[in-house]
């Protein structure tokens, strides 16, 4: 089992990319899973990543946050929380540049339609893989990224919502010619109390998971379960045994 810094640290390795997620419903989080952005942020730094982008950054928040070096108050919903903000100034201590990628929702097609749809699902995944595209775009070829996203915007694979395809925003940037390492943390998380999909896993590895700290995972081709080395979503999955909703 590895650390996430060590997951970090090889996933730059392999794409100047790392798209790794973080969990919350509404404004439930798992806090577990923004302190591990922040231990994660040193060994970013030291494969030469020098941008964070996130999904919850509005552009004038990013703007007055890389003009001042912090992160201005009022940003609302997500950015009024202490855990993010504490990430946000992390990020910002070591020099690096907060980009924006969020989907503009005053472009949203349907109008006053349904926002719970599987074509307003898409369509927010695939606006958001092109913003960042662009974003990606404007660096340096060798310019690395690390992407922070949320529940399951981070698959490479596609999922059903409402009996329909749904195409998440890795995929899409994968198509738009930037494939990402892609980092799953939600794997133990309890949405609801007792259940996630590797909840078994917390017991089995318990022994390895405190001997680095509570938190750790695999590379997708050195996972122990089949079930999880066959599944394309992720390049790696992060378990922990702190798995608490608040």
């Amino acid at each position: 089992m590895r650390s996430p810094a060590e997951l970090v640290a090889i996933g730059f390795s392999r794409s100047r990319v790392v798209v790794v997620n973080e969990c919350h419903d509404g404004m439930r989080r798992c806090r577990r899973t923004r302190e591990v952005g922040r231990a994660v942020l040193p060994a970013a730094h030291a494969a030469g990543v020098r941008h964070l982008a996130m999904e919850a950054l509005h552009p004038r928040f990013a703007e007055e946050a890389n003009r001042t070096r912090r992160p201005p108050a009022g940003g609302g919903a997500y950015l009024s929380q202490d855990d993010m903000l504490a990430l946000i100034s992390d990020a910002l201590g070591l020099g690096w540049t907060l980009v924006p990628y969020e989907a503009d929702f005053n472009l949203r097609p349907g109008g006053d339609g349904p926002r719970e749809s599987a074509a307003d699902a898409n369509w927010r995944d695939e606006e958001e893989a092109k913003n960042l595209a662009a974003a990606l775009g404007r660096l340096a070829p060798a310019g690395k990224t690390l992407v922070w996203c949320g529940h399951s915007h981070q698959r490479k694979t596609p999922q059903a919502f409402l009996g329909e395809p749904w195409i998440r925003m890795a995929q899409r940037l994968t198509e738009l010619g930037h494939e990402p390492f892609v980092i799953d943390q939600s794997v133990t998380v309890e949405y609801e109390p007792g259940r996630s999909p590797r909840r078994d896993d917390v017991g089995r590895f318990r022994a390895e998971l405190e001997a680095l700290g509570g938190t750790g995972g695999f590379l997708r081709e050195e996972d122990p379960s089949p079930t999880w080395r066959q599944d394309a979503s992720a390049d790696a999955y992060v378990l922990s045994l702190d798995n608490r909703m608040e």
